[in-house]
């Protein structure tokens, strides 16, 4: 056998091992997620409160929300290198400050995990 004929058959053979690969990984996946993704029942616009929804959720009142909002942002301002959720996340737009959902959950196991 030439070299041109191994190089046409390993092709061939690569070729058919990725399309039965493929086949095999598509029918008989046990990561049903993949197939079949569920839809949130939450709408997007759930995980997104301003600062009396996330007052609120927080189950604090709104002034409290404030004070560790100003506390985080002055200890942020010595730091240079800080855990992702050591301050409460949130993000303003245009003056006005919301925070996702997600995250405030994320901070909470934090704060928590550290004490």
């Amino acid at each position: 056998m030439n070299i041109d004929s191994k190089i046409i058959i390993s092709a061939i053979i690569l070729g058919a091992s990725f399309i039965f690969g493929s086949y095999i990984n598509a029918h008989f996946s046990s990561n049903e997620k993949i197939l079949n993704p569920q839809i949130s029942q939450t709408s997007s616009s759930d995980s997104i409160l301003n600062k009396e929804e996330a007052a609120a959720y927080l189950k604090i009142p709104v002034t409290q929300l404030d004070n560790i909002i100003k506390r985080d942002t002055e200890q942020k301002k010595k730091l240079s290198v800080y855990d992702t959720y050591q301050f409460i996340p949130y993000a303003d737009l245009d003056g006005q400050i919301v925070f996702s959902k997600d995250n405030l959950n994320k901070w909470l196991d934090f704060i928590t995990q550290k004490k």
